[in-house]
């Protein structure tokens, strides 16, 4: 009877810590915590009510209301690189993930900073649902600084109101 007693003790550290590990594993890096916020609110206090209390976005300002889309993605390819960029953004319920890859200045960033490198180009870009395929990739290139002379970009939007697009051009 004693020696069982000193036998369960290191089978019950075992199992709780391949538990831990399990359960650290599952855990994303892509999550934005910091505030997606509204360029229109210009007043400090205003800022403090977007964040949730447990970091990421409060439920309010997910679905598609500061930019106009809950989803974004990305690649541009060219003739000397394919998926020379890569960018990811999608709001889910009160949670925002965010990729970005420029693989051509050999930038790979995920969650907080990737948010702080796309945030800037969607301020600068005003996406509608009824813009042409030119216009939408006019205006996306122009707001990463794409360089000239892709071979191809593809550009996939989930607007606001759920609306799916998809843009594609080859050669520029």
């Amino acid at each position: 009877m004693r020696l069982m007693r000193y036998r369960k003790y290191p089978l019950l550290t075992v199992l709780f810590l391949s538990s831990t590990i399990m359960l650290a594993a599952c855990g994303s890096n892509e999550e934005v915590t910091e505030p997606v916020q509204n360029e229109e609110s210009t007043d400090p206090s205003d800022t403090n009510a977007d964040a949730a209390t447990s970091g990421g976005v409060d439920s309010q300002e997910v679905g598609g209301g500061t930019f106009g889309f809950t989803e974004f993605e990305m690649t541009v390819d060219y003739p000397d690189q394919d998926e020379a960029y890569a960018v990811s953004y999608e709001e889910i319920r009160e949670k925002v993930e965010a990729t970005y890859t420029n693989k051509i200045d050999n930038v790979e960033l995920s969650g907080n900073e990737a948010w702080d490198e796309i945030e800037p180009a969607f301020t600068n870009m005003e996406l509608q649902p009824d813009m042409s395929d030119e216009d939408v990739i006019s205006q996306v290139a122009e707001a990463f600084g794409l360089k000239e002379g892709y071979s191809n970009i593809e550009i996939e939007v989930q607007y606001q109101g759920g609306e799916d697009k998809e843009y594609q051009a080859s050669g520029n």
